[in-house]
């Protein structure tokens, strides 16, 4: 009795030493990293705040900073002088860069169907591309090289027409005095329609201009030396945009958070306007087809926008996604 009434007495002893010993509460080192974005804080950008704010980031061992895009920022410049990582850029943007020496390089494509429209107000009547001509046009880095394809399709030169850069205004479109704009259909649109103006849209897919979008990329440099940084990076992002796909309601919440000015019933109908474009049924989220790549190198090439031969199977690499589908 004697002896098991000293066990259970240093039994509790251990218990009670264990319970007051000082914790180890040094959490895990996250590897910062910046990724620049190609426009202003958006449901554009779902998967990525969602890998964010759902830890996807932080199990890879990352700590992800965003930086804004806009018409006045040249997105491409803090990749290459290492500012930022990684950033989101249109792959006509990565070919042309790469055409004058930068070493740029695609390793994923998440708006796999092009989300470029060009829109008027309905009362411009402006229904078919041919009416563009003698007209200015809106069209920023991202949506120009999309306008040039479609036009020359048709047999128009650029000296036809003119296009201007300037912000995501919608009085300024609902003014009329730019009377056609090269827009992101699940971005602008989607705000110009809520806003209740009528408009005519026209699709540069129905004249055969097929362009990727919104792709992951960054350096050779990185890519040399660092491979396990872009395969964590992209494994979490791809995991964000599962998410965001799947969980559609949850996306708003997230942009807030990032513009606390967010609109969440725009948001929310930007993020179902972004669905089939980045899961199309075809592969998986984030695949690349390489004849896709050459389509549109070739593209630029047939508008004179590329300035020396390109090698377009280095402006893209399917490494990492081959890595993590396989």
């Amino acid at each position: 009795m004697h002896r098991s009434y000293l066990y259970l007495t240093a039994l509790v002893c251990l218990l009670y030493s264990y319970a007051c010993a000082p914790k180890n509460t040094l959490e895990p080192v996250l590897a910062p990293i910046t990724v620049q974005l190609a426009w202003t804080h958006q449901s554009q950008f779902a998967g990525l705040y969602a890998a964010d704010q759902m830890g996807y980031y932080a199990e890879e061992g990352l700590q992800v900073t965003f930086i804004e895009g806009g018409t006045k920022v040249d997105k491409l410049a803090p990749v290459l002088n290492g500012t930022a990582q990684f950033g989101v850029a249109s792959p006509d943007e990565l070919i042309i860069a790469r055409s004058n020496g930068n070493r740029l390089k695609a390793f994923s494509t998440i708006f796999r169907l092009n989300p470029v429209v060009f829109v008027s107000l309905k009362d411009k009547n402006i229904t078919i591309p041919q009416q563009f001509i003698g007209k200015t046009i809106r069209a920023s880095a991202n949506t120009a090289p999309t306008l040039n394809a479609m036009m020359a399709r048709l047999g128009i030169s650029i000296d036809q027409y003119s296009y201007v850069d300037t912000p995501s205004d919608i009085e300024m479109f609902s003014s009329g005095e730019i009377p056609v704009w090269g827009i992101y259909r699940n971005a602008m649109l989607v705000a110009i329609q809520k806003a209740g103006y009528p408009v005519n849209i026209i699709y540069p897919d129905d004249y055969g201009v097929h362009f990727y979008s919104d792709s992951l990329y960054t350096t050779d440099e990185i890519i040399n030396n660092d491979p396990q940084l872009v395969q964590r990076f992209l494994k979490a992002s791809l995991k964000g945009w599962k998410f965001a796909v799947e969980n559609p309601q949850r996306i708003p919440e997230f942009v807030q958070i990032y513009n606390p000015d967010a609109d969440l019933q725009i948001e929310r109908d930007r993020m179902i306007a972004t669905i089939p474009m980045v899961n199309t049924g075809e592969d998986n989220i984030g695949w690349m087809t390489p004849e896709v790549w050459f389509e549109m190198e070739k593209t630029l090439r047939d508008q004179n926008l590329i300035t020396a031969p390109v090698d377009v199977t280095q402006v893209f690499t399917m490494n990492f996604l081959e890595e993590i589908y396989k």
